[in-house]
């Protein structure tokens, strides 16, 4: 019996809009999700229905609950419907063994984007996927990559997902919800008023069941209720509202009121087909259970136990259905069947990878003192397809199930690198505190098999994490495997520890150690001659030089790391060297540099399609249109990272467009306050190092939330005395700098200004990565002095940094330094200082109404006024009693003055009395004193 579609007519309404709006050009994303029998599937359903009525195409796909699933299956059954997709999400996306596994994912995605892209035209495409808690991680990297593309695609997307759902999808539901074109629909139980319009529809004799009662018992779940209509007694079992209603006997009883029904040879083979999944495979059920399938599952189909799908396909009518039919079972029979399943599978996989994975989890849930054993064959197959297919979880799974089988009796050197392979699944998974773990227990096992090299391995997995927790276990392999590797032995290996304990050092600010160990890790290099060694060596020496004084030695490393990357193997080898040049170009001011740099960087990205170096090109692009004043291709740019980043799910890539932001905030010289919490959100996902914590009181500053602002800047008043010089030193002590700027804390700007003050020669940068260069440090320094009291230093530094920033175009921080002169010189105050300034603040003000910079153009116009106020002010005279001033002040007479301005003696006598009134002074003498004075 198909029950009747009641309620939900708001989501009905959403799905409607949604269809138009992607029919019209603009792609829609929704999600829908709730507990098991909430109706998902009915309204996935509805929309098929609205999508057929705009004559929009439609496909359907969705997720299993079988650890053997495939890669990408939700997209791979799509081909049913949309045969067209076939070749682009069966196509190997590798190219070569330097290809990493990022890139080859992105390459599919991009492709599978494209196909979609041509078949949505011209009348839109709709795709249903479903059952997305069960979904591997490719398939929903996949989803999001394609979200990120919707706006500009007639295409809409909607998945269901059961609550509660695996980590898995919930790790990129944040992601899809930040999508301005996503829509959520939440499902809760039917309310009371529909479930007694149900029963009007199903049970319309007087003795139905009592609806208030009906609610209660069911929470408004239209599966239940379903249950309770078409059962013979028409009451529910008790409790059903927990978030696993398979824990409870009484709903498994109510969920199995029509298979009750069924003869006890059908009940078996329902049992049989319930190990074997959701979905039912006639052939393989007969060999499992050696009876009259066809029978079973026509008597199963007609008590609504079972039904046939559109393609032939057999299903259980609900997923709760079959948990509870799985749940019936006798411990010793369902490990029977699953043995029986496994062995008949195994005989028919014929060398085929894809049956790897049901195999072994059958045998992983099998019967039997071999079971561990051929669980762990199987498995090991099975976790090779996963990672050839870039499915890490579905790796992970196996790995440990290898490692379960046959772990008590493997040797401790092949069992420490079952570990590595478990560890380096996981740290591609993102799983970094598993990775981390996994990659111990390997070094552990390694050391007791007297395997130096094994210990070393495992102190290379994990790469690039800055928590201080994770750098210290890595640090620690490192140093084991270094202190038993012979010297002479495999110096590659040495230097690539080496090289992991200096970036170590690095991220935890130990920068004297850091460039100790990254000159010991380049020897090590250069007597391996690897060039993935020297690489990595070349690598944590430029980071521990990091910082504008090293820029020489810098620009040397860039230029062996061009040199070496077109012979290392990794992904990114021929990346670095030019990355580095960018940044010193950005240092020295020399845009041309910058521009040669950035063209190779985007010959190695159309060459070797990595997503990052695009994402590189992107970031460095933005960066250079804002230091010239582009601003609107500097916000196309960082728009397009951000998208990028979002695509290839980084978290660290995609904090730092929120880094890029704070600081154009910095820029423009505000934030809206409304934008903090999103900005604060996304530095909840970087580390947490003074560097991203020194965001939050800067933000607060620039949104004028001072109280805030200084509470969270407490901790970094002092920071300046102690830091050492380094990785991110230049990048923290500016934003310290900003803040107490910000804040008007004198303290803390000399603090800063007494250790910056030295780099006023250099632009903004340090070789720690370009996300922002605001021009010549001049400025920012001559900011500090001037909030410090330096005021006649601030106007020096301030000189200079007009002079380099003018030299380059760097056309808004130009304008700044102008603003800067201007208020330092009107703090000064001189007639000469005030002309000066007038001029300043004029130029800047030009500037900033060329750029839109709004806020920064009201400064300088309220700046413009204080110094015609200051003008005013400093001399009271008007201009021909200055005229009679200068004169007298030169020495000339009354008469003489006459004759010189062609006045009558009595005029002149006239003017010199309001001079002498004005000025407050009592004799010509005086007047000469305060113009020497006022003329300085």
């Amino acid at each position: 019996m198909q029950a009747a579609f009641v309620g939900r007519h708001r989501e009905v309404a959403g799905l409607r809009a949604a269809v138009l709006s992607a029919a019209g050009g603009a792609g829609r994303l929704v999600l829908i999700d709730g507990p098991a029998g909430i109706g998902k599937s009915r309204l996935a359903d509805r929309t098929v229905e609205l999508a057929a009525e705009c004559g929009m195409r439609v496909g359907r796909g969705f997720a299993v609950d079988d650890a053997g699933m495939p890669a990408l299956w939700p997209w791979l059954r799509l081909i049913r419907d949309i045969p067209e997709l076939a070749e682009s999400l069966s196509a190997d996306p590798s190219d070569g063994p330097t290809m990493d596994i990022a890139a080859r994912r992105f390459r599919m995605f991009a492709a599978v984007a494209d196909a979609l892209e041509q078949l949505a035209e011209p009348a839109g495409l709709a795709l249903i996927l479903e059952d997305l808690h069960w979904a591997d991680r490719s398939s929903l990297l996949l989803l999001r990559y394609i979200a990120a593309e919707l706006p500009r695609l007639r295409l809409l997307v909607v998945t269901t997902a059961r609550d509660p759902a695996t980590a898995v999808y919930l790790e990129q539901v944040p992601w899809l919800l930040r999508m301005p074109h996503t829509r959520s629909m939440a499902l809760s139980g039917l309310s009371i008023e529909e479930i007694r319009y149900w029963l009007d529809q199903a049970c319309p004799t007087p003795g139905r069941a009592d609806v208030d009662r009906l609610y209660t018992r069911t929470g408004g779940n239209p599966l239940y209720i379903r249950l309770v209509i078409e059962s013979d007694s028409g009451t529910a079992g008790s409790d059903v509202a927990s978030l696993d209603p398979m824990s409870h006997p009484g709903f498994r009883r109510l969920a199995l009121v029509q298979v009750d029904r069924l003869d006890p040879a059908s009940r078996a083979v329902l049992g049989a087909a319930s190990v074997l999944g959701e979905r039912i495979e006639p052939e393989l059920l007969r060999l499992v259970v050696g009876a009259d399938v066809d029978a079973a599952l026509d008597a199963a189909i007609g008590a609504g136990v079972v039904r046939q799908l559109d393609d032939g396909e057999f299903t259980f009518a609900h997923a709760l259905i079959r948990d509870a039919v799985y749940a019936e079972l006798v411990p010793s029979e369902r490990m029977a069947l699953h043995r029986a399943a496994a062995e008949l599978l195994a005989v028919h996989a014929d060398g085929n990878p894809a049956a790897a994975g049901p195999i072994a989890t059958h045998w992983h849930k099998a019967s039997g003192r071999d079971a561990g054993v051929n669980c762990a064959y199987w498995a090991g197959m099975a976790a090779a397809a996963a990672r050839a297919s870039l499915a890490d979880d579905e790796a992970i799974r196996f790995q440990q199930w290898v490692i379960d089988g046959i772990g008590r009796i493997t040797p401790a050197a092949t069992l420490a690198e079952l570990w590595l392979d478990l560890a380096r699944s996981e740290f591609a998974a993102g799983r970094i505190d598993d990775s981390v773990a996994h990659s111990v227990r390997a070094g552990e096992l390694a050391d007791q098999a007297d395997r130096p090299d094994l210990i070393g391995a495992a102190g290379l997995v994990v790469t690039d994490i800055t928590t201080p927790r994770v750098m210290a276990s890595v640090d620690r392999l490192c140093v084991n495997a270094l202190r038993q590797l012979s010297p002479d032995a495999d110096t590659a290996l040495r230097a690539r520890l080496l090289a992991q304990r200096s970036v170590s050092a690095a991220d935890m600010a130990e920068c004297e150690r850091a460039r100790e160990l990254s000159a010991t890790a380049l020897v090590e290099a250069e007597r391996s001659n690897d060039p993935d060694a020297l690489l990595d060596a070349i690598h944590a020496r430029h980071l521990s030089l990091s910082a504008p004084v090293y820029l020489a030695e810098r620009r040397v490393l860039a230029d062996r790391a061009i040199d070496i990357g077109s012979r290392a193997q990794q992904p990114l080898a021929q990346l670095w060297g030019h990355l580095w040049t960018t940044d010193a170009g950005f240092q020295l001011g020399d845009l041309g540099m910058v521009d040669r740099s950035l063209d190779q960087i985007e010959q190695v990205a159309d060459s070797r399609r990595l997503p990052v170096a695009r994402w590189h090109l992107y970031r460095l692009r933005a960066t250079r249109a804002t230091l010239v004043g582009d601003l609107a291709a500097a916000a196309d740019s960082d728009a397009a990272a951000h998208a990028l980043a979002l695509r290839i799910g980084d978290y660290s890539l995609i904090g730092l467009h929120y880094a890029f932001r704070g600081q154009f905030c910095v820029m423009q010289g505000y934030l809206d306050a409304a934008e903090i919490a999103e900005h604060l959100d996304a530095f909840g996902f970087a580390p947490n190092i003074p560097l991203v914590r020194v965001y939050s009181p800067m933000l607060h500053a620039l949104a004028g939330d001072m109280a805030e602002a200084r509470a969270g800047f407490e901790e970094f008043r002092t920071l300046p005395d102690t830091l050492e010089v380094g990785p991110r030193w230049l990048g923290l002590l500016y934003l310290i700098g900003v803040v107490a700027v910000l804040l008007e804390d004198r303290d803390t700007a000399d603090r800063v200004y007494r250790v910056l003050g030295v780099a006023d020669d250099y632009y903004m940068g340090d070789g720690s990565g370009a996300v922002f260069c605001a021009g010549s440090i001049a400025r920012p320094i001559a900011d500090l002095a001037r909030t410090a009291g330096r005021n006649d230093t601030a106007i020096d530094h301030y000189r200079h940094a007009i002079d380099m920033d003018a030299r380059i175009g760097a056309r808004p921080f130009l304008a700044l330094g102008r603003l800067g002169l201007a208020g330092a010189l009107l703090d000064r105050g001189t007639e000469a200082d005030l002309r000066e300034a007038r001029t300043a603040a004029t130029r800047a003000a030009q500037e900033f109404r060329l750029l839109g910079l709004d806020y920064r153009l009201r400064s300088a116009d309220t700046l413009l006024a204080d110094i015609d106020r200051a003008g005013r002010s400093a001399n009271p005279l008007t201009a021909r009693e200055t005229e009679v001033a200068e004169l007298v002040a030169s020495g000339f007479s009354n008469r003489h003055i006459a004759e010189r301005l062609v006045l009558s003696e009595r005029t002149v006598e006239t003017h010199v009395r309001s001079v002498l009134g004005k000025l407050g002074v009592q004799n010509r003498t005086e007047i000469a004193i305060w113009m020497l004075r006022h003329r300085a």
